[in-house]
């Protein structure tokens, strides 16, 4: 298994089939309709459908409903339409399985994303 820093328990990608997306702003994107080794495809809408090729990395957290993803909405929309299956990148780290949790907060990830922004007190903010 590849190096990963999910504590606690985790949900295999191939049990996501179908599964609904949300951003980490609350914006549901679609469900997974198919799933490679390094991305995911979401598709939203009934008639006009929209498919979006979604690295695996950018997954935060699963809830029992819903995969939310570490990205916003216009991020994802913005970099990620592709009518194809991208090919694999050596960039991306691939990955096994998405922290499972109980319940996730809006705009709140599950894992920082940028250690070199620490935590700051709202004591010190002036």
């Amino acid at each position: 298994m590849p190096e990963e820093n999910i504590v606690g328990p985790t949900v295999l990608w191939t049990e996501l089939d179908d599964a609904k997306v949300k951003s980490n702003d609350g914006q549901k994107l679609g469900k997974i309709k198919k799933i490679s080794q390094n991305h995911f495809r979401l598709e939203k809408g009934s008639i006009r459908k929209k498919s979006f090729w979604v690295p695996k990395n950018l997954a935060d957290a699963f809830d029992g409903d819903y995969l939310w993803l570490s990205s916003n909405e216009q991020d994802i929309h913005d970099a990620f339409l592709y009518g194809q299956e991208p090919s694999n990148d050596d960039n991306i780290k691939s990955v096994d399985g998405v922290k499972l949790v109980k319940e996730r907060m809006i705009g709140m990830p599950t894992r920082p994303s940028d250690s070199s922004d620490p935590y700051k007190n709202i004591r010190d903010l002036k």
